[in-house]
């Protein structure tokens, strides 16, 4: 093997060390935030909930919000490709409503604390951040989209605005469905209690829902 070689062999092994304690971290950060928040949860507990020194941590990350980032950032983009797979084609919009509420809870029921992560609007933390509002913009797109064809094949209200709607049912899915989860209420409940409220409000002439 030449010195070359050598050289070659001993940085990708280098980068791979790197590469499984960033992903350590970022593991752990996500264990912490989820169960303690963003707030209780230091660098310092990061590093040790990945078993690496304290200083391996800011190798990685210039600090926690980074971090954060990089975890709500990963979460959001779980949560739209868990809930996009999940809709079929529907002829209605109550039931892209019920599927689309289904595929949250789901979601949530199968990572407990993270809805909330993967809604929140990281600009909070980092004023220049654009992850988030792409991520979102693309996950309230589903809802917009529907609304606007429901809109003109006269299901629901003339003076519904799709847009505003759109991102305010992003905000009433955020804090809801983990309330619902802790309360111990079924995903049935959830679903059929968010889908009453939103076809009462927004459909011209809402169905009964069971």
């Amino acid at each position: 093997m030449t010195e070359t070689t050598h050289v070659v062999v001993a940085t990708d092994r280098a980068s791979k060390r790197k590469e499984e304690k960033r992903n350590r971290l970022l593991a752990a950060a996500r264990k912490l935030f989820v169960n303690k928040g963003y707030h209780e949860t230091r660098p310092q507990d990061i590093a040790r909930e990945a078993d690496v020194a304290h200083g391996t941590f800011y190798s990685h990350y210039t600090d926690k919000r980074e971090i954060f980032m990089a975890f709500a950032s990963g979460a959001q983009e779980d949560l739209h490709t868990f809930v996009h797979a999940r809709i079929p084609k529907t002829d209605s919009f109550e039931e892209y409503i019920r599927h689309s509420l289904t595929a949250i809870q789901e979601f949530a029921e199968q990572n407990p604390g993270l809805l909330r992560s993967a809604l929140v609007d990281t600009k909070v933390f980092d004023p220049t951040d654009s992850t988030s509002k792409e991520v979102r913009s693309r996950f309230a797109a589903g809802f917009i989209s529907r609304l606007k064809d429901a809109r003109l094949n006269g299901e629901l209200y003339d003076d519904i605005d799709p847009e505003l709607i759109g991102h305010a049912m992003m905000g009433l899915i955020q804090f809801s469905a983990p309330h619902a989860y802790r309360r111990g209420q079924s995903r049935q409940e959830y679903v059929n209690h968010l889908s009453r409220f939103l076809t009462r409000a927004l459909v011209k002439s809402p169905k009964t829902l069971d």
